[in-house]
């Protein structure tokens, strides 16, 4: 609510700041007035970008808390901001408005165009990346028949409801090698293989039988997709539609595509050798990314989408130990330049066209045999595969949602003036509804745990798991630390994947081992040829920890460390009142002036009564904390000196900071630095995670209680009122 409040306020003096500058000469030139100044182009970009980048982020966000994939956020985003819509409405120095439309047949800039093209670069060189071709070499028969036939059945399906949208709305008799039903069959061939992996992971099925079927079939969707899009752009440059020109083209793009994915694959390990020699890791990704462009653009030249290029590439570095390296350091741009693709996408929608009847009819139909495509072309051949109807109807339902590559298509057949605005706006309606209504059905169909073969099969014989079990949180996360960079000294390049639990990729060469990192165990998957070396490397490890505490033990100084927190508050005047004030934090009923407790355990215990009776926790939450703060103190003693002990624990039990404060008629010991006994008590309880630091509250207290005079005056109170006022007034 506060950031968007302040974005609220930006925004006003942005349009404040437009009003008064809107006589300048930059904003005075309109667009298709005049000869337009190349200051004038990068003005509006830079803004344009500005709005792109914050609209795209509120739309994924929101989208992202509703459990939707925040693609669809940014694309709703785009849609909004667009020149269909507000991107088009006349401003203060604007007045055709912050993404006016140019006058021609498409409606962003050609710079705006020209970064989201780069965009879709990067978005398909990462999802070749990503591709796991052993995977997909194992199931690649299972997988093939599957995706073969999910393509077929799609295809055909989109291309005669384009064939019936020629006729209907543009009254032409358009054959079945028309450039429209063509494109609109391409457009729903491809599966959005991110998302169903996403609900794949969640549900732990990445592996099941039905998980990687779709991630192998998915695969083929998006090889078959992108050879078809070749021909297809073949076709629309060379204007031919015949069957012998069609047979040509098809063979100089499955060709092209063939050699180039051959030539990869087989000279990956040079590649990644010659990639290997750059010593900086992030110039490694950038090498890496400028190879991609530069298939891209041959790729162009020759005739076929950059994005083929793209892929392509990503496809020959995945086979190497540099892909989980590449996409870690390219993450940051393609969250800067992703989410400009698909807002960008849903600016080139026009709202005025899509909410026509016919229009929602033929969306409505197309959706329909988008889906019924992918469901009885995947499904039908599942059963005839060892797939029971339950796994056949999980695999089609996996390979509806369609996603990037769909869009990117969509984008290029409108910016190539193949398909107009009319049929890009029909993709984006089957695009949008496919991503937004399949994954909660498919989510809920994983949920249940039933067999999905008639016959089960042999599990990997050359694969096992290894799961180290950790006494505590705290040393699991501790061993984590060293453990990942172990690796690496070893030759490993390591990929976090952040989930409901962390999961590594870390490879080196053929060797391939996944960790699965839990709040208290570690689980490796590998093969058993590596067990021996999974087994040394931890075994080091946890001997590097005990070799660091038992040096940590010796260490000399830690007492007067100790003794120093106290002696760093002297100077420190009675009543300042402090920037981290405890007051807020502390119960009249957490104060005490009459301790019971003559031992270190029962001060512990009734310290934490006290918050009990503050209602901060229950009985039984407080049973727990106890058993947590005497672990604490059995690892080092928190009595300070001159009286005063500050024990503090670090918990998951509780959300909030809480306090204790209590005096104790009789000296009590507490194991001390100083050997004395201690008089006076103060208790924090701190969650675990958060971003309240109680350590910078027991610092202001030790700052308060270095003082003789301040102490003299907790010992003196005569009872929990004049305790708890004296707190108010000087914490």
């Amino acid at each position: 609510m506060e950031f968007f409040k302040w974005l609220m306020k930006t925004c006003a003096g942005a349009l404040v700041f437009l009003f008064f500058t809107g006589s300048s000469a930059v904003w005075a030139e309109a667009p298709g007035m005049g000869e337009e100044s190349m200051s004038h182009h990068m003005n509006m970009l830079v803004l344009q970008l500005s709005v792109i980048l914050v609209a795209a982020w509120f739309g994924g966000r929101f989208f992202k808390r509703m459990k939707l994939p925040s693609v669809l956020g940014e694309l709703v985003s785009g849609v909004l901001i667009g020149p269909y819509a507000v991107g088009g409405l006349a401003l203060p120095g604007l007045p055709h408005g912050l993404f006016p439309l140019n006058g021609g047949d498409f409606p962003v800039s050609i710079e705006l165009y020209s970064i989201a093209t780069i965009a879709s670069i990067i978005l398909l060189f990462l999802a070749g990346l990503e591709t796991d071709l052993e995977t997909f070499l194992k199931f690649s028969f299972v997988g093939s028949v599957v995706g073969f036939f999910g393509v077929v059945f799609s295809f055909m399906a989109g291309d005669f409801v384009g064939m019936m949208l020629m006729r209907q709305i543009y009254g032409v008799e358009a054959g079945f090698f028309h450039a429209v039903p063509l494109f609109l069959g391409v457009i729903s061939t491809a599966t959005s293989v991110g998302i169903s992996a996403r609900i794949l992971s969640d549900k732990r099925r990445l592996n099941a039988p039905e998980g990687v079927t779709i991630l192998a079939a998915a695969v083929i969707d998006d090889v078959l997709g992108i050879i078809i899009l070749a021909v297809i752009i073949g076709m629309a440059k060379t204007h031919t539609i015949g069957i012998r020109e069609v047979a040509l083209i098809s063979f100089k793009a499955i060709g092209m595509w063939l050699v180039f994915t051959f030539m990869g694959i087989k000279y990956a390990g040079e590649i990644g050798g010659l990639l290997k020699k750059i010593s900086d890791r992030s110039m490694i990704a950038i090498i890496a990314l400028a190879l991609a462009l530069l298939v891209a653009g041959i790729f162009e030249k020759s005739g076929l989408a950059m994005i083929i290029g793209a892929y392509v590439m990503g496809l020959s570095l995945s086979k190497t130990d540099l892909s989980f390296l590449i996409q870690e350091k390219l993450d940051s741009v393609q969250r800067l330049l992703v989410p400009v693709f698909f807002c960008v996408m849903g600016m080139l929608i026009n709202l005025r066209v899509i909410s026509t009847p016919l229009i929602i009819k033929f969306g409505i139909i197309y959706i329909l045999a988008a889906v019924g495509g992918k469901l009885v072309g995947c499904s039908v051949p599942s059963l005839f595969l060892n797939f029971n109807s339950r796994g056949a109807m999980r695999i089609g339902v996996g390979m509806i949602p369609r996603g990037e590559v769909a869009l990117i298509i969509a984008g290029i057949g409108l910016s190539m003036g193949i398909i107009d605005d009319r049929v890009f706006s029909l993709a984006i309606m089957m695009t949008f509804v496919t991503t937004l209504f399949t994954p909660p059905l498919f989510d809920r169909m994983l949920s249940v745990d039933r067999p999905v073969l008639r016959r089960k099969m042999d599990q990997e014989k050359d694969q096992t798991s290894l799961c180290f079990k950790m006494p505590n949180a705290e040393t699991a996360t501790l061993l984590l630390s060293l453990l990942i960079p172990a690796f690496e000294e070893e030759g490993f390049y390591t990929h976090c994947l952040e989930g409901e639990e962390k999961l590594y990729h870390i490879r080196k060469d053929a060797t391939f081992i996944t960790l699965r990192y839990r709040k208290h165990d570690f689980i490796f998957d590998c093969a058993k040829t590596d067990v021996t070396f999974v087994n040394t490397v931890f075994y080091e490890v946890i001997a590097d920890v005990e070799c660091f505490m038992q040096r940590l033990q010796e260490l000399t100084d830690k007492r007067d460390i100790g003794k120093n927190i106290m002696k760093s508050g002297f100077g420190v005047k009675a009543g300042r009142r402090n920037t981290h004030s405890i007051y807020e934090y502390i119960s009249p009923m957490a104060v005490e002036t009459r301790l019971k407790g003559r031992t270190k355990d029962e001060i512990l215990r009734e310290m934490i009564g006290l918050l009990v009776r503050a209602n901060a926790f229950s009985e039984e939450t407080a049973q727990k904390i106890f058993h947590e703060l005497i672990e604490r103190e059995r690892l080092m003693s928190t009595g300070m000196q001159d009286g005063v002990a500050l024990p503090h624990v670090k918990t998951s039990l509780v959300e909030h900071i809480r306090f204790a404060v209590g005096v104790s008629p009789e000296p009590v010991d507490f194991d001390s630095l100083d050997r004395k006994p201690s008089r006076i008590f103060v208790l924090a309880v701190a969650p675990r995670k958060g971003h309240e630091s109680y350590l910078q509250y027991l610092a202001e207290i030790s700052k308060f209680l270095s003082s003789e005079d301040n102490r003299r005056r907790l010992l003196t109170v005569k009872n929990n009122q004049a305790l708890f006022k004296l707190l108010e007034e000087e914490l």
